[in-house]
């Protein structure tokens, strides 16, 4: 289509089809299903812990008395949840004398402008959460940068306790991959107690992941063998999901997924980083709290809330939209951390 040169008002061009810039919607932890997610009426969530531990049963000679039980322990957690609100506005200088995206011709409308800014905020509100989540995984607390919220699971649920980093040395070509995946699930399996788990995820980051894949015991493993994986010769599989544009590679009953996630230059896992997590489990957990509007008081919680309003005079048409939920490991010696020092 030839149009008026936007940069000469004495020129024509030819306007091809928009390109649209828009970064990668990561959701990579909400589809592993890593976390469950609640909803919940109040703005403070409290649950009972209950410790179910027992004794071995001794002998008594008959006729003594009897060895005696007992009841399992309690213990109520209660924190609060953080508000996450995001708000925008549409002018009518936004919209008067404006051509629309993507558009040679067409002028700009209301209705164009607020779906675009609609997109956006929801894009906003997922990417927050999928932080939120990773930074509960790496670094066990609630994501609430002003500190209108400070939570530490490792405090809340182990005083403190946190599992050894294990050290895969990848960078020694003689080490045994397989022995030190080993340890890690014993860790997961001795910390997990009665949960039952469907599986194991390693969130790996870049650097991590390329030297599993190439180590040599990797290559010598997977030297004769023909596997849907096959990390050495296909980089991934191509469903369209979060997960299968990504590379993967399953050994020893653990899934690798390579993690490039990032926000503003920061990833999400660290470059030398992997962090094992069992998926499956009802130990992690996302709770969606209600919007802070009478409409709404006592009613179970949303992933996000977008309320939107005309001003009476008409200058002004208001987006507001709120999350409000919080992250929790309710067994955070589930997650174990890996890593390479060389």
């Amino acid at each position: 289509m030839i149009v008026r040169d936007f940069g000469n008002g004495f020129t024509v061009v030819d306007w091809t089809q928009e390109v649209n810039t828009v970064p990668n919607q990561w959701g990579l932890l909400g589809q592993l299903g890593i976390f469950q997610e609640e909803s919940v009426a109040e703005h403070v969530v409290v649950f009972e812990e209950i410790i179910k531990d027992g004794n071995l049963i001794v002998d008594r000679v008959r006729g003594d008395r009897s060895n005696l039980n007992r009841d399992g322990q309690r213990k109520i957690h209660s924190f609060t949840v953080p508000h996450f609100p995001l708000e925008d506005a549409i002018y009518p200088q936004d919209i008067q004398g404006k051509r629309a995206y993507g558009s040679a011709s067409e002028a700009e409308t209301l209705d164009l402008v607020r779906a675009r800014k609609l997109a956006r905020i929801r894009q906003n509100h997922a990417w927050t959460l999928e932080a939120a989540r990773a930074q509960a995984i790496v670094l066990g607390t609630v994501y609430a940068p002003n500190g209108t919220v400070s939570q530490d699971w490792y405090q809340e649920m182990t005083a403190g306790a946190r599992p050894a980093a294990t050290d895969f040395l990848l960078g020694t070509s003689t080490t045994e991959i397989s022995t030190v995946i080993e340890a890690v699930l014993a860790q997961i399996q001795d910390n997990s107690g009665s949960v039952n788990y469907t599986g194991v995820v390693g969130l790996a980051g870049t650097t991590f992941f390329q030297k599993l894949i190439t180590h040599p015991v990797i290559k010598q493993a997977y030297q004769y063998y023909t596997s849907t994986a096959e990390p050495l010769r296909r980089r991934q599989s191509a469903d369209g999901s979060a997960i299968g544009m990504r590379r993967t590679f399953e050994f020893m009953g653990v899934t690798f997924i390579e993690m490039r996630d990032s926000y503003n230059g920061t990833r999400l896992i660290p470059a030398s980083d992997c962090y094992f997590v069992p998926t499956g489990t009802d130990y992690f957990k996302t709770y969606f709290s209600p919007a802070n509007r009478f409409g709404l008081v006592n009613t179970q919680g949303e992933q996000v809330y977008v309320f939107e309003s005309m001003a009476p005079n008409g200058t002004e048409y208001r987006i507001e939209s709120e999350s409000n939920f919080v992250n929790a490991l309710l067994k955070p010696l589930l997650v174990v951390k890996g890593t390479t020092s060389n």
